[in-house]
């Protein structure tokens, strides 16, 4: 008997029995990765969650103590203003100007330069361009008038500066300041201050006839000397650091004043004179203080043996000539400047006999300066000009 074949169908499942290890696997990690995303997300919800939870907890003091905020007191505003206002200081250190050099030389302004600042300040630039470290400025001239704002009472003045002003301009350029004043050439303060020449009445002497004559100072008078040792121990005081005595000196007398009017001073008596001048430099120094003093005389007064009358009378006791320090002003000869120079310095020497002076050149020819500065340097006498 034939057995009859059927077909048997054999179904075919879409599962595949060899990646059910692998599903597993998946599951394992899917599990890992669920777990891990929830510990994140407390984790991150703590961080954030209790921050918000303290925020509206304490909500109601945060706004409480804004509301009680005050601005800062006054004193507080103030200070830290001032802090703030305060320029930043640089570290970097500040370039230092060199001291100017004390010399004997000195550039002279004009009797202008001390009445305004601008006068002043003018002069003061071409001192300094022309190589000069002392600048000499007139502060009381050959009338007696002040140029500066001086505190010494009853005496006239047409200055508007202090002295300390004045000063300290000069320094302000780096230079030296230095004063020059007209010591007994005074046909102003005499009367006021009751130190001019009088007659043996009482009664006010003058260089010439009433209306046309000027008052002196005399420096037979105490007065005259406490008066000028006032100025320089102000200008000291001020900050100048040389002082130069100028015009002290006799006036003109004629015979009935030598003889008859002023004949109680002994005006015959040349050494009399003398010391009576070299007095009034010696208050003018004790005046000074640490500035130095120095004593102008005219160049060809100084070498005539005939001194009376004239700024070098003091000259007639050359010892003393040795103990200050001396300006002799010079103007340079119109014919041959060089010879009459060397003749000059030649006469100079001998008259000083051992003292030292520089001596000022006044001229307006360069050609003739260089010329009278050379026989100067070769005498060994130094010499300068402006």
């Amino acid at each position: 008997m034939k057995y009859k074949k059927t077909k048997i169908k054999i179904k075919r499942s879409k599962v595949n029995l060899y990646n059910k290890r692998k599903n597993r696997k998946k599951q394992v990690a899917a599990i890992i990765i669920t777990a891990a995303a929830a510990c994140a997300l407390c984790i991150l919800g703590y961080g954030i969650g209790k921050p918000l939870m303290d925020y509206f907890r304490n909500r109601d003091n945060i706004i409480s103590s804004s509301v009680m905020w005050t601005p800062e007191s006054s004193e507080a505003l103030e200070s830290s203003s001032d802090i703030s206002s305060e320029p930043a200081q640089s570290s970097a250190p500040e370039e230092q100007q060199p001291e100017p050099v004390m010399t004997k030389a000195a550039y002279f302004l004009s009797e202008e330069a001390a009445l305004s600042s601008a006068a002043l300040n003018s002069e003061i630039s071409a001192a300094k361009n022309s190589g000069y470290s002392v600048i000499v400025v007139t502060l009381k001239d050959g009338s007696g008038m002040f140029l500066y704002k001086t505190s010494i009472e009853n005496v006239q003045t047409k200055g508007t500066l202090t002295a300390e002003q004045i000063a300290s301009e000069i320094e302000k350029a780096g230079l030296i300041p230095a004063a020059m004043i007209s010591t007994l050439k005074d046909s102003t303060n005499g009367v006021a201050l009751g130190c001019c020449y009088k007659f043996e009445d009482g009664g006010t002497w003058l260089d010439g006839r009433p209306g046309v004559g000027k008052t002196w100072l005399s420096p037979f008078e105490d007065k005259t000397k406490e008066f000028v040792k006032a100025i320089t121990s102000e200008l000291s005081a001020a900050g100048f650091k040389r002082i130069v005595a100028a015009d002290t000196m006799y006036p003109f007398f004629y015979e009935v004043d030598i003889f008859e009017n002023l004949a109680y001073l002994s005006l015959t008596d040349m050494n009399l004179r003398a010391e009576a001048l070299w007095n009034v430099i010696a208050s003018a120094k004790e005046g000074c203080g640490e500035a130095e003093l120095y004593v102008q005389m005219d160049g060809l007064s100084l070498i005539d043996p005939n001194k009376g009358g004239t700024n070098a009378e003091m000259a007639l006791i050359p010892d003393r000539l040795k103990n200050v320090n001396l300006i002799v002003d010079y103007s340079p000869s119109d014919s041959d400047p060089y010879a009459a120079a060397q003749a000059f310095a030649e006469n100079l020497k001998t008259t000083l006999d051992g003292a030292e002076c520089i001596v000022r050149i006044n001229g307006n020819s360069q050609a003739g300066i260089e010329n009278v500065k050379k026989a100067f340097d070769e005498a060994g006498i130094e010499a300068f000009s402006q």
